[in-house]
């Protein structure tokens, strides 16, 4: 647990101040890394049980938990969630404020995507092979794993299934986090990547010169990038308060991974197979 981390959530759960937040987490972090493990939070609580005579409330003047628990620390390997909107909707209350705002960054990416590929397969087509330089084709099937590898809405959904579970201990640290609303939300995130890699495959297959395929290739980006800056917008404070308390939450919450071999190399095949996809769309429009 980072010291950002830390401090968030001791401001969102607890009544501390600063100074005494920043003086617990000094105290934990014996090696001044930086950082907070599960091996120190324990042996602090040990120490402190032991001072207070055994009932585990040196710390937390009373309460009778360890940081452990306070810090929603659990025995599985944690990892942290992607800073998106589609985990804002993971996390928020159902019909609140965050709800909607996922919902409504979601409805604009999916509307903009919609909108480019409409005019993709009514005003523009794929030009013939032969009309293709061999140096375009060549780049063009040099950049199809870019294309795959800057999909990053892909590829996280690729690795949350493939490493990540939901549990329902996180309903503890977040009583909004239903199980539903976990796959609702990887599920648009996937949608929207998908959208992403038809658009960006499209314009590199119809693109019959070398400056004009990298203008559109790089021209797109930006629209990757609305979900992540929504979330930041709303975590820097420039909307509401409770937009800004979701988002936080987003940063401190984590995920615990699932330990099982097969599903772990899920996110390496499912990876390889979007890009055997592409490959195969490049053959039919620049080969056969």
């Amino acid at each position: 647990l980072s010291k950002m981390e830390f401090e968030l959530y001791m401001k969102r759960n607890t009544k501390h101040s600063d100074i005494a937040i920043r003086e617990l987490f000094s105290m934990m972090d014996v090696d001044n890394d930086g950082f907070i493990t599960r091996d120190e939070v324990r042996r602090v609580f040990l120490r402190q049980k032991k001072e207070s005579g055994g009932n585990g409330a040196g710390i937390e003047g009373g309460e009778k938990m360890s940081m452990g628990e306070l810090l929603g620390l659990d025995d599985d390997d944690m990892n942290e969630l992607a800073d998106d909107v589609y985990n804002m909707f993971f996390l928020s209350r159902p019909c609140g404020q965050a709800f909607w705002y996922a919902l409504l960054i979601f409805a604009l990416k999916t509307g903009l995507f919609v909108i480019i590929a409409i005019d993709l397969l009514t005003n523009k087509s794929f030009p013939d092979g032969s009309e293709v330089p061999l140096l375009v084709k060549c780049t063009q099937f040099l950049l199809l794993p870019v294309a795959v590898a800057i999909e990053e809405e892909l590829i996280v959904t690729f690795f949350i299934y493939s490493n990540l579970k939901w549990s329902p201990v996180i309903l503890e640290l977040n009583p909004y986090a239903y199980k539903y609303k976990y796959h609702l939300g990887n599920m648009m995130r996937l949608i929207d990547g998908l959208l992403f890699l038809f658009i960006n495959t499209s314009l590199l297959l119809q693109a019959v010169d070398i400056l004009s395929m990298f203008l559109n290739f790089a021209a797109l980006q930006f629209l990757q990038e609305i979900d992540n800056i929504a979330l930041h917008l709303a975590r820097d404070g420039y909307l509401t308060e409770n937009l800004e308390e979701v988002a936080n939450d987003v940063t401190l919450m984590k995920l615990p991974r699932n330990h099982n071999g097969m599903l772990q190399v899920l996110d390496s095949l499912l990876l390889f197979v979007t890009f055997v996809v592409l490959v195969v769309a490049w053959v039919l429009v620049q080969v056969l």
